[in-house]
């Protein structure tokens, strides 16, 4: 017993981290988010050095990965000869890493709350929003875990899914108190256990959410009042349900390119307007900067497909000698427009590569850390985005793309539509690697965010995924999660390209204000000091007079 009151605070960020995950597919106990979080908010608040409050944020956060990533052995066995030992120890190293940021985040915590004398909430708040903010190989976060609820999660056309996941943290803070208060040593009596101290924070932790559930019920029937006449497109979003490994088989290019081709007829006989193929479905690569499609057998269109067609595919550099004797090729990861016509739009280029599967970290910065792990060229990133314009009898339509995961990373979403401002977000992604785990329902609902920050509707075209068109106000209108092939028919509404506040400051308004706050309280703290300082000089230079008064010296 004496042992569990010593670890408490661990067991705590465990269990808050387990907790956590559970929001997560396929378990999706929502509600979790919150207690998972005061139960990480409890762990921090007495830790005693910055060490230790760095150790609990690894704790809860390895927990937390360990439980929602336990998708990740399945796809180790399938794909790789490694056991069943191997593929857990993997999953439990890939969670151990992601840790890294929530360990800083609850480094922070401890020293804004302890070097800056900020209250603990405010102290919690910065320690998550530096969590969310840095980069990881799955970016979840509280807010995006719960994007099933949309009504919570509408303030983030304000201040970003990193904004009310620092809301989140600010109610399981309290929540955190609250629990304190009602399960402490001292509390003997139902008098001590439900007072002030239990129910004011008790209050505050559940006030929060219901505000927040209020504003955006609010917000979501004000945005389903549409004006008469809106702009719409008919959008076909296809599946080829091609496996990770056949992708990549010479011999089923012939076979893959002719069933996308007859998916994308069947879909124009029904009148699209456009058909968006997924991430590298179309399986030749092709050189950077190609302005007409092939023809022939390679040809986009055929077999009675017409276009235009949106698809992903790989795109050649022309190949560069980096040193005597050696040359390099690289690719890049990307997605063009094709018209009837048969001529290709200027790609976009995928800008933030897949940490290990598409790059190293720092890759993109390190030329000489990538050409270590690919020697003879490998995908670089693209340098800006790009929109892909589809004329269309109403006005041609803007379309700014996410390529594969960016779709989950707020600041993709705000480069794209803040350098491009679409009508409409097109996400193409290919799956395959997570058919039949939770990761393609997680993928999806992280998505969902980018919808609610830039209030633009999403498509979003998977290859063994989900298909889904997601609008405006962040609800997923429809969806198809079809293992064989398949065509999801979305009309999403074009937008007029404004920006919302997000799209336009981005995390600014947050950052700064934290940073006032944060200098506020350290400037009160100092001065508090140096009075406490002053008085104890004033108090012993009195002591001494009345000491000297009286006769009394120092000998």
């Amino acid at each position: 017993m004496q042992r569990l009151r010593r670890h408490k605070a661990l067991l705590l960020a465990i269990a808050g981290g387990i907790l956590f995950a559970l929001t997560s597919p396929p378990t999706d106990l929502y509600p979790a988010v919150f207690l998972g979080l005061a139960l990480f908010a409890w762990s921090l608040e007495d830790a005693p050095t910055t060490w230790r409050a760095f150790g609990r944020g690894a704790a809860w956060a390895t927990a937390a990965g360990i439980v929602g990533l336990r998708f990740v052995p399945s796809v180790i066995l399938r794909f790789t000869p490694l056991g069943s030992a191997a593929s857990y120890l993997a999953l439990v190293l890939l969670a151990a890493g992601q840790s890294l940021i929530w360990a800083i985040g609850a480094a922070t915590t401890h020293l804004v709350h302890r070097r800056a004398r900020a209250p603990f909430v405010l102290a919690f708040a910065v320690g998550v929003f530096v969590a969310v903010s840095l980069p990881s190989v799955f970016a979840w976060t509280p807010a995006g875990l719960v994007s099933p609820w949309p009504a919570l999660v509408q303030l983030a056309d304000l201040v970003g899914e990193r904004g009310v996941s620092v809301i989140f943290a600010v109610s399981a803070a309290f929540l955190a108190r609250a629990l304190q208060a009602m399960l402490a040593d001292d509390a003997t009596t139902t008098k001590a256990r439900f007072g002030a101290k239990t129910t004011v924070p008790l209050a505050i932790a559940a006030a929060i959410p219901a505000l927040l559930a209020t504003y955006g019920a609010l917000r979501m029937r004000f945005l389903s009042t549409q004006p008469s006449v809106v702009r719409t497109i008919r959008v076909a979003l296809l599946n080829q349900a091609v496996g990770p490994k056949e992708r990549w088989d010479p011999k089923n290019h012939t076979a893959i390119l002719r069933d996308l081709r007859r998916l994308t007829k069947d879909a124009e006989a029904g009148g699209v307007d456009l058909t968006v193929w997924p991430e590298a479905a179309y399986p030749y690569p092709l050189m950077h900067g190609t302005t007409q499609a092939p023809r022939g057998s390679r040809a986009v269109h055929g077999d009675g497909a017409r276009g235009p067609i949106l698809f992903g595919l790989i795109m050649l550099e022309k190949p560069t000698a980096t040193s005597p004797g050696l040359v390099e090729t690289n690719s890049r990861n990307s997605a063009t427009l094709v018209l009837p016509d048969g001529s290709l739009q200027p790609s976009y280029d995928k800008l933030e590569l897949l940490w290990f599967g598409e790059t190293v970290p720092l890759g993109a910065y390190i030329p000489w850390l990538r050409r270590i792990f690919q020697a003879s060229g490998g995908l670089v990133p693209g340098t800006e985005p790009t929109a892909l314009v589809l004329p269309h009898a109403d006005g041609s339509v803007r379309m700014g793309v996410l390529n594969c995961y960016e779709d989950t990373l707020a600041g993709v979403g705000l480069r794209i539509t803040r350098a491009l401002q679409p009508n409409l977000l097109v996400n193409v992604t290919n799956d395959a690697w997570f058919v039949g785990t939770a990761e393609p329902e997680l993928h999806a609902r992280l998505a969902a965010m980018r919808a609610i920050e830039h209030r633009l509707d999403l498509v979003r075209a998977v290859n063994l995924g989900v298909l889904s068109w997601i609008d405006a106000r962040g609800v997923v209108v429809a969806r198809d999660a079809s293992t064989s092939p398949s065509t999801l028919v979305a009309t999403p509404t074009l937008r007029d390209g404004s920006l919302t506040l997000y799209g336009r400051f981005g995390d600014k308004p947050l950052v700064f204000a934290f940073v006032a706050a944060i200098a506020a309280f350290a400037w009160r703290a100092r001065r508090k000091g140096d009075g406490a300082k002053a008085g104890s000089k004033n108090e012993t230079g009195a002591s001494n007079e009345a000491r000297a008064g009286s006769g009394e010296t120092g000998a």
